[in-house]
């Protein structure tokens, strides 16, 4: 399967919106803790897939790791590079990537990365097929042994709870007003799909959910701690 199926997930649109001045503060609750608990605060090379606006690629880097951050919008790189320079304390151990369309894998070398971070991210490939094309993608990279931190929406989400069934599911998702650009959206009903989905190609150390319900918003993901066998 060709990069490029993954990388047309609405590039332009995640452009745009950077553009208008989308930015976060805060990483991920998450992963502050999980890197913590899970990756014990123990330094390595770290590949965060989907950097966005870099919240969480630059906590990494204040934890002390080398983080590759790879992203399909030339934009939102354009954003995280204006914040490294804000912090040339980080700056020398970052290195950003947009993906080739062209290229039909990731541009890194087999078992390159101790850890691998992917937040907010799987839910948006849209299909089961291109998330299976990237878990074998993060398998590679992956040394033998090395984590995963990584989650995907799941049945209490917006974008499944407040969307249609289009197909196994995959949900069309015109946000909760009903009236935004549509965006297709892959959300496994439960957590042992979840599990399913991961057990093919890693050992699962830990699988659990996070959630919120507030202000017309709901998010439901499925959180999982893996490693890569061997």
């Amino acid at each position: 399967m060709r990069t490029e199926l993954v990388v047309k997930v609405n590039k332009d649109k995640y452009d745009d919106i950077y553009r208008k001045g989308y930015d976060k503060k805060y990483p991920n609750l998450d992963l502050v803790r999980l890197e913590r608990w899970y990756f014990k605060q123990k330094q390595g090379k770290v590949l965060d897939y989907g950097f966005g606006v870099g919240v969480n690629l630059l906590h990494m880097l204040e934890c002390g790791h080398h983080v590759e951050g790879i992203e399909a919008s030339p934009e939102a790189k354009r954003i995280v590079e204006h914040k490294l320079l804000q912090r040339p304390d980080l700056k020398s151990r970052a290195n950003l990537t947009v993906f080739d369309a062209n290229a039909d894998k990731l541009p890194y070398p087999d078992h390159s990365f101790d850890y691998v971070v992917c937040l907010s991210v799987l839910s948006l490939l849209e299909t089961r097929e291109r998330i299976e094309w990237l878990l074998q993608e993060f398998n590679r990279v992956l040394k033998p042994g090395a984590k995963m931190i990584i989650d995907i929406n799941g049945p209490g989400s917006d974008f499944s709870k407040h969307a249609t069934l289009v197909g196994n599911e995959i949900y069309e998702y015109r946000g909760n007003s009903g009236k935004e650009e549509p965006r297709l959206c892959y959300c496994p009903q439960s957590e042992e799909k979840f599990t399913v989905l991961l057990k093919k190609l890693f050992e699962v150390d830990d699988v659990g959910h996070v959630s919120f319900k507030y202000v017309d918003n709901e998010s439901f993901e499925y959180i999982a701690c893996v490693r890569k066998k061997g």
